[in-house]
């Protein structure tokens, strides 16, 4: 009941600090409290024993499954206003994959939180075959094998 209201308009609206997502996390941790048995254990652990990721790894997910549809033309709208890509043909793009995303400069936080932000880096560290993917359940499919070991952290890096 409450992950809809935590994770609606994921991809619009996305929390510039990590106190925001803290306080967000904080309601599945107290939800995850109230399982019998559960209570002393860990919240890492706890997530593991009822299979439910993290909300950093959704909300990371959700913008990574955005940004595939975007460049695959699920949506009518020119992708290139929102992803700064690199040209093929100039070279310069030389390891990751063939849609690899070009780090823009911006000069405000408000800017840095837009999803062609700040899904740059990660998006350049998948694999080929994770943004190559056929459909967008092949791509959620080996995203989630390929992301499974940040499936229940709380805090990572890319």
């Amino acid at each position: 009941m409450v992950r809809p209201h935590l994770e609606y308009g994921n991809v619009v609206w996305h929390p510039q600090f990590k106190k925001d997502m803290e306080l967000l996390e904080a309601v599945q941790r107290r939800a995850t409290k109230m399982v019998p048995g559960l209570r002393n254990v860990s919240y890492e652990e706890r997530l593991r024993c009822m299979h439910l990721p993290s909300l950093l790894y959704r909300q990371l997910r959700g913008d990574a499954i955005e940004t595939y549809k975007y460049l695959h033309g699920q949506y009518r709208t020119n992708y290139l206003s929102l992803f700064y890509m690199f040209d093929p043909q100039s070279g310069v793009a030389t390891r990751c994959h063939s849609l690899k995303m070009q780090k823009r400069d911006c000069k405000s936080m408000l800017r840095a939180n837009i999803l062609g932000f700040r899904i740059v880096n990660f998006w350049n560290s998948l694999p080929e075959d994770v943004v190559s993917a056929e459909s967008v359940n092949c791509f959620k499919n080996r995203y989630d094998c390929h992301c499974q070991h940040l499936r229940y952290c709380e805090d990572f890096k890319f």
